[in-house]
């Protein structure tokens, strides 16, 4: 018989307020709810892939581990230099110390990335930065002695776009908490750099307002 009382299935905002709660996360329950499924198109995994890929070399360059001079060459001689935005451009002309450090923090768009590409298994929870050296040399795009459009070229499986946006409904929030930990100086049980690129890199997933990677908003 049919049970007139059976609970509804939580919609995607209760989902993640519920978890904020138990992670003792201040919520504001006035944020509205994101795109729907009908209105969101997830990036390709090919997009992904070359996304994650120029990522990883200026990821490179932040840590010193190459040059920048290095950086452009092996992106021009395996034909990825069109795919390079223009911030990163000024970036790999003139990687001054601080824009070093600022694109350092990119390791997390990239796990983030990874995530989507089904090579990261889980986004664990935002205290701490990640580790890219965790991830299989096997599995990254940028490998020793090995042609990177072989990465891109995969045939990559993608998470679901219930997945996909079910965790940018929750870095959306998580990314509230951190703005407004920031403006009322209190201490909260997350990184807001992790947060926030995290963020970043799932609003480009979700192709959020049609902004190119440098464009990208993370409206709270």
């Amino acid at each position: 018989m049919f049970n007139l009382f059976k609970k509804k299935p939580l919609s995607r905002k209760e989902r993640s307020i519920k978890f904020l709660e138990k992670k003792g996360v201040k919520v504001n329950y006035n944020l509205p709810n994101i795109e729907s499924d009908d209105e969101t198109t997830i990036r390709t995994p090919k997009e992904i892939a070359q996304r994650v890929t120029i990522l990883a070399v200026t990821n490179l360059v932040a840590f010193s581990a190459i040059t920048s001079e290095q950086a452009i060459e092996y992106l021009k001689s395996h034909k990825l230099w069109q795919y390079v935005t223009p911030d990163e451009i000024k970036f790999l002309n003139h990687p001054t110390d601080e824009r070093k450090n600022q694109e350092s923090w990119k390791c997390e768009g990239i796990w983030t990335l990874l995530w989507a590409l089904k090579i990261v298994d889980e986004l664990d929870y935002p205290n701490t930065m990640c580790d890219l050296n965790e991830i299989p040399i096997e599995q990254y795009p940028t490998q020793p002695g090995k042609d990177p459009n072989i990465f891109i070229d995969k045939s990559h499986t993608i998470r679901s776009k219930k997945e996909i946006l079910d965790a940018n409904d929750l870095y959306y929030r998580f990314d509230w908490a951190c703005v407004d930990a920031r403006l009322n100086n209190h201490e909260l049980n997350v990184h807001p750099g992790v947060v926030y690129e995290r963020h970043y890199a799932l609003n480009w997933l979700i192709n959020y307002l049609d902004l190119d990677w440098d464009d990208v908003s993370c409206d709270t």
